[in-house]
């Protein structure tokens, strides 16, 4: 796989970068004008969530890269965003990141393991910041993970095994149980301090005792509404019984009686009955009323002491009303932390077992690693060696061409077992503590054994290649 040119645009504006099948060497004499930000335009172009560089967000960027696949295809990938899309050999193909970031890469790569796929950037992208002390395991760039464990799994066809899939399930646990430690932490501090009292007020049961108050006003409204009804109702046939000035004559007496309130029987208790029921609803109606003004007073209240609070202060009476256990979370962690050791160390001795990869990779390593000068007091002879977590006898140049040695290996035992040839892009090889006589001898093993592979060197200095493609960068890497 190589790539053939990188465009960067951005509105109207874009610049086009071109690359040879060989050596290609992003120079500049001077450092920060973009040398590494090109390298990491190429990683992120290929769907990598890649961090941008300073005063570049890479998310504001279209960015397309041609590129000939490891089958020999040539494709134009199109990034903005988390949207890519590959365009040639009669394929559309849109793909959403981070998901689809596997199968895009399967075209790419033409290879199908999916724990090769995820340890490819680590083997042939070495970073300035992370790439020069990453070994065997740890962040290529970003969150971007490499693991030896993991590429030689997926290149000997032992990926995806029961071992493995717990692990990745008891780290994704590990995480969170830390996280909710972090936050029992951060609450016995707060708590410690005092800090989350003045702002634990009890709006949401105002808003509570609000809805509660209303919904018990509503039938003592209506009935007070029924009732006024009934009361002017009556008024009404008072006065029309009054309008026809009615006289009934009585049989006992031959006297005549006017029909008002007075004579018609029960009329007036009725009446007064209204009166006093209207009365004892309408006190309970201004009681439950007195009640809502008194808790909206407060609720402004609590509104008003809700502005002014700063979002670290919410965020700390949020933290101080949850409930972490954090004596049982630090118990879990340590029962999952065993957990993961014992995995990890059951799943390197199944790789381990009968994997002739182990013995390829470390006799490439020794090799490598004899040419640039580092004896077996570095790199032991055992095979066990490329596991080693020992780094910290590791410092300077002598961590640096082991480095090398290490990722040069990777692109050789990569290749030799799917026929993938993969670029190998390096950001500033020189380093701070290698001398010009090691750089001439990686150099020369990057000449002698990866002619085959298109070679990307980001760099103030200009090495000993036969007619490399030089990408100049005068004083800012883009135009725009």
């Amino acid at each position: 796989m190589r790539f053939i040119s990188l465009t960067v645009k951005k509105g109207l504006f874009q610049d086009t970068f071109d690359f040879n099948a060989h050596v290609n060497i992003v120079h500049s004499e001077k450092n920060s004008v973009g040398k590494t930000t090109l390298l990491r335009f190429l990683m992120f172009s290929l769907g990598y969530p890649i961090p941008g560089t300073r005063g570049l967000n890479f998310a504001r960027y279209e960015f397309e890269a041609d590129v000939i696949s490891a089958n020999h295809k040539t494709y134009r990938i199109v990034r903005f965003g988390d949207i890519v899309t590959l365009i040639g050999e009669g394929d559309d193909l849109s793909f959403s990141l981070p998901s689809d970031l596997n199968a895009l890469h399967k075209i790419i790569f033409g290879i199908q393991n999916d724990e090769v796929l995820e340890n490819l950037l680590g083997a042939y992208y070495v970073d300035q910041e992370k790439g020069w002390t990453l070994l065997n395991r740890g962040k290529a760039i970003g969150s971007i993970h490499f693991s030896i464990e993991g590429l030689i799994r997926g290149l000997s066809g032992r990926s995806n095994d029961e071992l493995a899939v717990r692990l990745s399930s008891v780290k994704r646990e590990l995480q969170k149980y830390k996280h909710m430690l972090d936050v029992a932490r951060y609450q016995a501090e707060i708590n410690a301090l005092g800090e989350n009292i003045a702002y634990d007020a009890p709006i949401d049961e105002i808003d509570t005792a609000i809805d509660v108050l209303l919904s018990e006003r509503k039938p003592i409204f209506d009935e007070l509404e029924r009732v006024k009804n009934v009361i002017r109702k009556n008024m009404s046939f008072k006065k029309y019984i009054d309008s026809f000035q009615l006289r009934v004559r009585s049989l006992t007496t031959d006297e005549e009686i006017p029909v008002n309130e007075d004579t018609i029987i029960g009329f007036r208790d009725d009446a007064n009955y209204l009166a006093t029921k209207r009365k004892m609803v309408e006190m309970r109606l201004a009681e439950i009323d007195n009640k809502i003004a008194n808790l909206r007073r407060q609720q402004d209240k609590e509104n008003t002491l809700f502005d002014v609070q700063t979002s670290i202060q919410a965020f700390d009476a949020d933290v101080a009303k949850m409930n972490v256990d954090a004596v049982s979370t630090e118990r879990i962690i340590r029962r999952l932390e065993t957990e993961r050791k014992s995995l990890e160390d059951a799943i390197t001795r199944s790789v381990k077992s009968n994997n002739p990869i182990i013995g390829e990779l470390h006799t490439l390593i020794s090799a490598y690693a004899n040419e640039l000068g580092i004896d077996e007091r570095y790199v032991r002879p055992s095979e066990d060696y490329i596991f080693t977590s020992d780094l910290k006898s590791l410092t300077g140049a002598i961590f640096h061409k082991i480095v090398f040695a290490f990722k040069m290996s990777y692109i050789k035992i990569i290749g030799r077992y799917t026929g993938v040839n993969l670029p190998l892009i390096l950001d500033s090889p020189s380093g701070r503590e290698v001398d010009k006589i090691n750089i001439a001898d990686m150099i020369a093993i990057l000449v002698r054994d990866f002619s085959e592979h298109q070679i990307i060197i980001a760099s103030i200095n200009l090495y000993d290649f036969v007619s490399p493609n030089i990408l100049e960068i005068k004083n800012q890497l883009l135009s725009f």
